[in-house]
């Protein structure tokens, strides 16, 4: 059981770094596009799907926008529209600890607890097929 305890923490923090996509999947492409503002697109264009990616704040920028596109491009995307990028509260861990003693005193103890807030990257994006490359 303990075993367990100790393990669970690391499962859930394994599953916090998953893209999650909603939406069509076309052939591959070589190159996607990246753009910020919905405004700059001026190819005529669908959105193809939506993708949220949470991961720790740790993980550098370059990294993470390698790892969006690469997953964009199997998909068939032609560009990829960011959204949201934000700093967020990916998890917690709250433990505590008790301490007693004294007979003649009544008891005496120390209580307290600790929570731990783990901070993290969380990107959301639309993707978009042009129009021209639509099957």
């Amino acid at each position: 059981m303990k075993k367990l305890l100790l393990c669970s923490p690391l499962l859930l923090m394994g599953c916090a770094n998953k893209i999650i996509y909603y939406g069509r999947t076309y052939p591959p492409t070589e190159q996607v596009a990246i753009y910020f503002r919905e405004s700059d697109l001026t190819e005529p264009n669908e959105i193809m799907g939506k993708v949220t990616y949470e991961v720790t704040a740790r993980r550098s920028s370059d990294k993470v926008q390698n790892k969006i596109i690469n997953r964009v491009k199997k998909k068939g995307a032609d560009a990829i529209l960011f959204e949201e990028i934000a700093l967020s509260t990916t998890g917690s861990t709250t433990g505590g600890a008790a301490a007693g003693a004294g007979k003649r005193r009544g008891f005496l103890g120390i209580f307290g607890s600790k929570t731990k807030y783990t901070k993290g990257q969380l990107i959301k994006a639309s993707l978009v097929k042009y129009k021209k490359n639509l099957p």
